[in-house]
């Protein structure tokens, strides 16, 4: 029996969003602030379920990182997992999986915050998550795949990992989550643990 472990990153892994932090570590609370009063139009008509959560978060994004390179917006992903870790990361749960990993439990991170940033807080494990798109060495506005919430973080899990199509029953699988975006992936495995 293989044992792999599923866990969600913000409100999981983290106590709060990282995304959020992230914004606010590179350019400040005031600029969030004022760029999510300018999206309101935008997150209103998503809570109506008019307008896709990806498309808000690529908005929000390309306002932060257009004017950067791939490359500083990796070094400001290091500076941020360096600067936040002691402060956003739920440290029991990260212990828990650190010990499994060692133990030689498979550990993956699935999440829909791009994954640039998120490998940074956890380098020891494999990470599946929403990836930003870049021309010109220059963020597009757009992710490069799906957003990585709901039905789409079970299929990440088995395109990472083909066998669960045809062996499911040969591995054991544990998850963590904490919101309606975790529901599939905790569904899909064979103990889902819910985060509050």
């Amino acid at each position: 029996m293989h044992n792999i472990i599923l866990s969600d990153f913000d409100g999981t892994l983290t106590v709060r969003d990282s995304l959020f932090a992230f914004l606010i570590h590179l350019r400040g609370r005031r600029w969030l602030v004022m760029h999510m009063l300018m999206l309101l139009p935008w997150l209103l008509l998503m809570k109506m379920g008019l307008y896709s959560n990806q498309r808000a978060k690529e908005r929000l994004l390309y306002s932060a990182l257009k004017d950067m390179t791939e490359a500083e917006i990796d070094h400001a992903a290091t500076a941020f997992a360096a600067a936040a870790s002691h402060d956003i990361m739920r440290k029991d749960l990260l212990q828990n999986l650190q010990h499994a990993a060692q133990s030689g439990t498979e550990v993956i991170v699935i999440t829909a915050s791009p994954r640039l940033w998120v490998e940074k807080f956890v380098p020891a494990f494999t990470v599946l998550g929403t990836e930003l798109s870049f021309t010109d060495n220059h963020f597009t506005g757009r992710f490069a795949t799906p957003n990585c919430y709901g039905p789409e973080k079970v299929s990440r899990i088995v395109e990472h990992k083909p066998e669960l199509k045809t062996s499911r029953s040969a591995f054991h699988i544990t998850a963590y989550g904490d919101s309606k975006g975790d529901r599939e992936m905790l569904a899909f495995a064979d103990e889902g643990h819910l985060i509050r």
